[in-house]
């Protein structure tokens, strides 16, 4: 019992002597934390990149590299410092020939970082390598074309009208090589089982993060009702026969499914008088089979099927 009143005794303590008790281990983190903070390490520092170069001309085809990483050899506090984001330097590279560089290697950076890192001794690079892809700046007017594809409608309804964009075209600046590589702008509305007129905003999809939109919205706009599919036999002109060989092989008409308004039915049979399908004698050069086209046909019917014809 003496024993277990001795041990009591040892952790009863006065209000005041846990006050010490508590100053005492915080005088002395304290002072380690100082003494700690104060020496020199060594560690890797992630730094903000920043790239000078005109922007009024030049654009950069792909995210040029927005951090480098570097070893560095610094004072305790100013790596803490870097350690909580505060007061981390933003490295800047200027690009004076842009077109022509386009990578620039780790080892070759730090003279050029040196100066930037403050009170901080650059060690090595860690970032092995910067990639660097820029291009002319240019600006073109591209047509916005619809797919069909991706729009469907709910069983017995379907298109019946022209389709509307406004604005049918769109401004595009970016890289110069790839707005070369293009020619429309293809919208998905991705409409599903659709029974009532389209009316709405779709934005102007683009894959590079260089392209700017002007406008970035278009709204589309077609009516939509009842529809019937419709067979019938189309004439079939060959353009440019001799290149193609005997005019003989090619049959003078072709069948073609088609999707047409129910109140324009009466219309379209007297429309399917004047169309024709025509086929190019020069494509069987490369080719055995090709599909024709619809010639005279209207805006408000949809060519679902076509007969191909072979050489």
């Amino acid at each position: 019992m003496n024993l277990l009143q001795a041990i009591v005794n040892l952790f009863r303590f006065d209000r005041a002597n846990w006050k010490a008790v508590f100053l005492c281990f915080l005088t002395a983190m304290v002072f380690w934390l100082f003494n700690a903070f104060n020496k020199n390490y060594a560690t890797n520092v992630k730094f903000p990149l920043h790239f000078e170069y005109n922007h009024e001309f030049f654009v950069s085809v792909k995210a040029l590299p927005s951090q480098v990483n570097i070893n560095v050899t610094g004072n305790g506090w100013d790596l803490f410092r870097n350690h909580l984001g505060l007061k981390i330097p933003e490295l800047s590279i200027t690009l004076e020939r842009p077109l022509e560089i386009k990578k620039i290697v780790g080892a070759s950076l730090p003279p050029l970082f040196s100066p930037q890192v403050g009170k901080l001794h650059i060690n090595y690079i860690v970032t092995d390598t910067l990639r660097i892809q820029l291009d002319e700046k240019d600006a073109h007017r591209f047509k916005v074309v619809i797919d069909l594809k991706s729009i469907s409608f709910r069983e017995g309804f379907g298109r019946t009208s022209p389709i509307v964009i406004l604005p049918d075209s769109v401004e595009l600046e970016g890289p110069k090589s790839t707005l070369h590589e293009m020619d429309s702008i293809l919208i998905s509305p991705s409409v599903s089982r659709l029974d009532q007129n389209f009316n709405e905003d779709i934005e102007v999809p683009l894959e590079e993060h260089s392209i700017k939109r002007n406008p970035p919205l278009v709204k589309v706009m077609f009516e939509v009702g009842p529809v019937v599919v419709v067979k019938k036999k189309l004439k079939l002109i060959v353009k440019n026969s001799l290149a193609a060989g005997a005019l003989k092989i090619f049959p003078d008409s072709i069948e073609g499914s088609f999707r047409i308004p129910v109140k324009r039915v009466e219309e379209f049979n007297l429309l399917i008088k004047e169309m024709n399908a025509e086929v190019d004698g020069r494509s069987f050069k490369n080719q055995n089979e090709v599909l024709p086209r619809v010639k005279k046909a209207s805006n408000y019917m949809e060519v679902i099927r076509l007969d191909s014809i072979r050489k």
